[in-house]
């Protein structure tokens, strides 16, 4: 496995977890209801992580640019759908305030929008290195 993606996702996903919180903030400050916020905020950062993971992340150039990008937004969908429900349970179960629920909410789901990310939405599989 390539070590230096997954760096290179976590840094990708540090500025998009942080206009992520800033924007759930926003959301959550004016008013609206956490859950939507979380789902909101996610799609605010998913162009800018859509951006980084493309051309930082896993270094592919424009060819299917807009194929990828609707399966990054189906995959954004999903993660910030899994996200809110995993705030809910924070805030609702555990009794955390929504800003803390969202910021770990966030590092929960991590791993499944990597693999997500990786494998579905820009179609990158692991070098065949078992060859007999």
């Amino acid at each position: 496995m390539n070590v230096a993606q997954p760096a290179r996702f976590v840094a990708v996903g540090v500025a998009g977890y942080a206009v992520n919180l800033l924007a759930f903030a926003a959301l959550y400050g004016a008013g609206t209801p956490y859950a939507a916020a979380s789902v909101l905020a996610y799609l605010v950062s998913n162009v800018l992580m859509y951006l980084g993971n493309r051309y930082f992340t896993f270094r592919l150039g424009n060819v299917g640019f807009w194929s990828a990008y609707a399966r990054y937004l189906l995959v954004g969908l999903l993660v910030a759908g899994l996200a809110a429900i995993v705030l809910a349970f924070f805030v609702e179960v555990l009794g955390l305030h929504p800003m803390l629920g969202q910021a770990l909410a966030l590092l929960v789901v991590t791993p499944v929008a990597f693999v997500l990310i990786k494998r579905w939405t820009f179609q990158l599989r692991e070098p065949d290195t078992a060859r007999s």
